[in-house]
């Protein structure tokens, strides 16, 4: 009966689910990298997108890039703009955000690997409480940018109140 359980499980899963295994590896990876030089911007990158898609399964989404059109969350400015241009490429006009930035939610979840408290809870409690996308204008971004670039906040509301971008209640 486990092994039915187990290769259901599997089927329904994506082929590209990043493990807590694969994540930890990662971290590994990091260490590895630095000790022999290599710079934490290029060592950390493999993580980052561990921890990106990782996050984004457990909230429900796909492990494909993040595009507009599969953002649920808009800011006020950026619901204004897409009713005024309902055919408007979001390349031109929209930027998805991620309320912590993907560098220091990856030091977090290097933090748990330290710790030796990387496990899905804990990885699920930190993608519950700093991992959220939103989609954004240009305009929002380019303020978000002078003011909170690669910022870490207690929440990434917080982070985008800095830059004044508002969402809908």
């Amino acid at each position: 009966m486990h092994k039915f359980l187990l290769l259901l499980l599997q089927k329904v899963m994506s082929k590209n689910a990043i493990t807590i295994e694969q994540i930890s590896l990662a971290c590994r990876h990091f260490d590895e990298m630095t000790e022999i030089g290599v710079t934490e911007n290029l060592a950390i990158r493999i993580l980052e997108h561990f921890a990106d898609v990782y996050a984004t399964l457990y909230m429900g989404g796909s492990a494909t890039p993040h595009h507009a059109d599969k953002v649920d969350l808009w800011s006020v400015a950026a619901l204004e703009v897409r009713e005024e241009f309902p055919d408007a490429k979001p390349k031109n006009h929209f930027r998805v955000e991620h309320g912590t930035p993907c560098r220091e939610f990856a030091r977090k979840v290097m933090e748990l690997y330290y710790e030796q408290k990387l496990n899905q809870e804990s990885m699920g409690g930190l993608v519950e409480r700093y991992w959220k996308l939103a989609v954004i204008t240009l305009e929002e971004d380019e303020r978000l940018n002078k003011v909170a670039r690669s910022k870490m906040f207690n929440t990434p509301e917080e982070r985008w109140a800095v830059a004044d971008i508002e969402f809908p209640d």
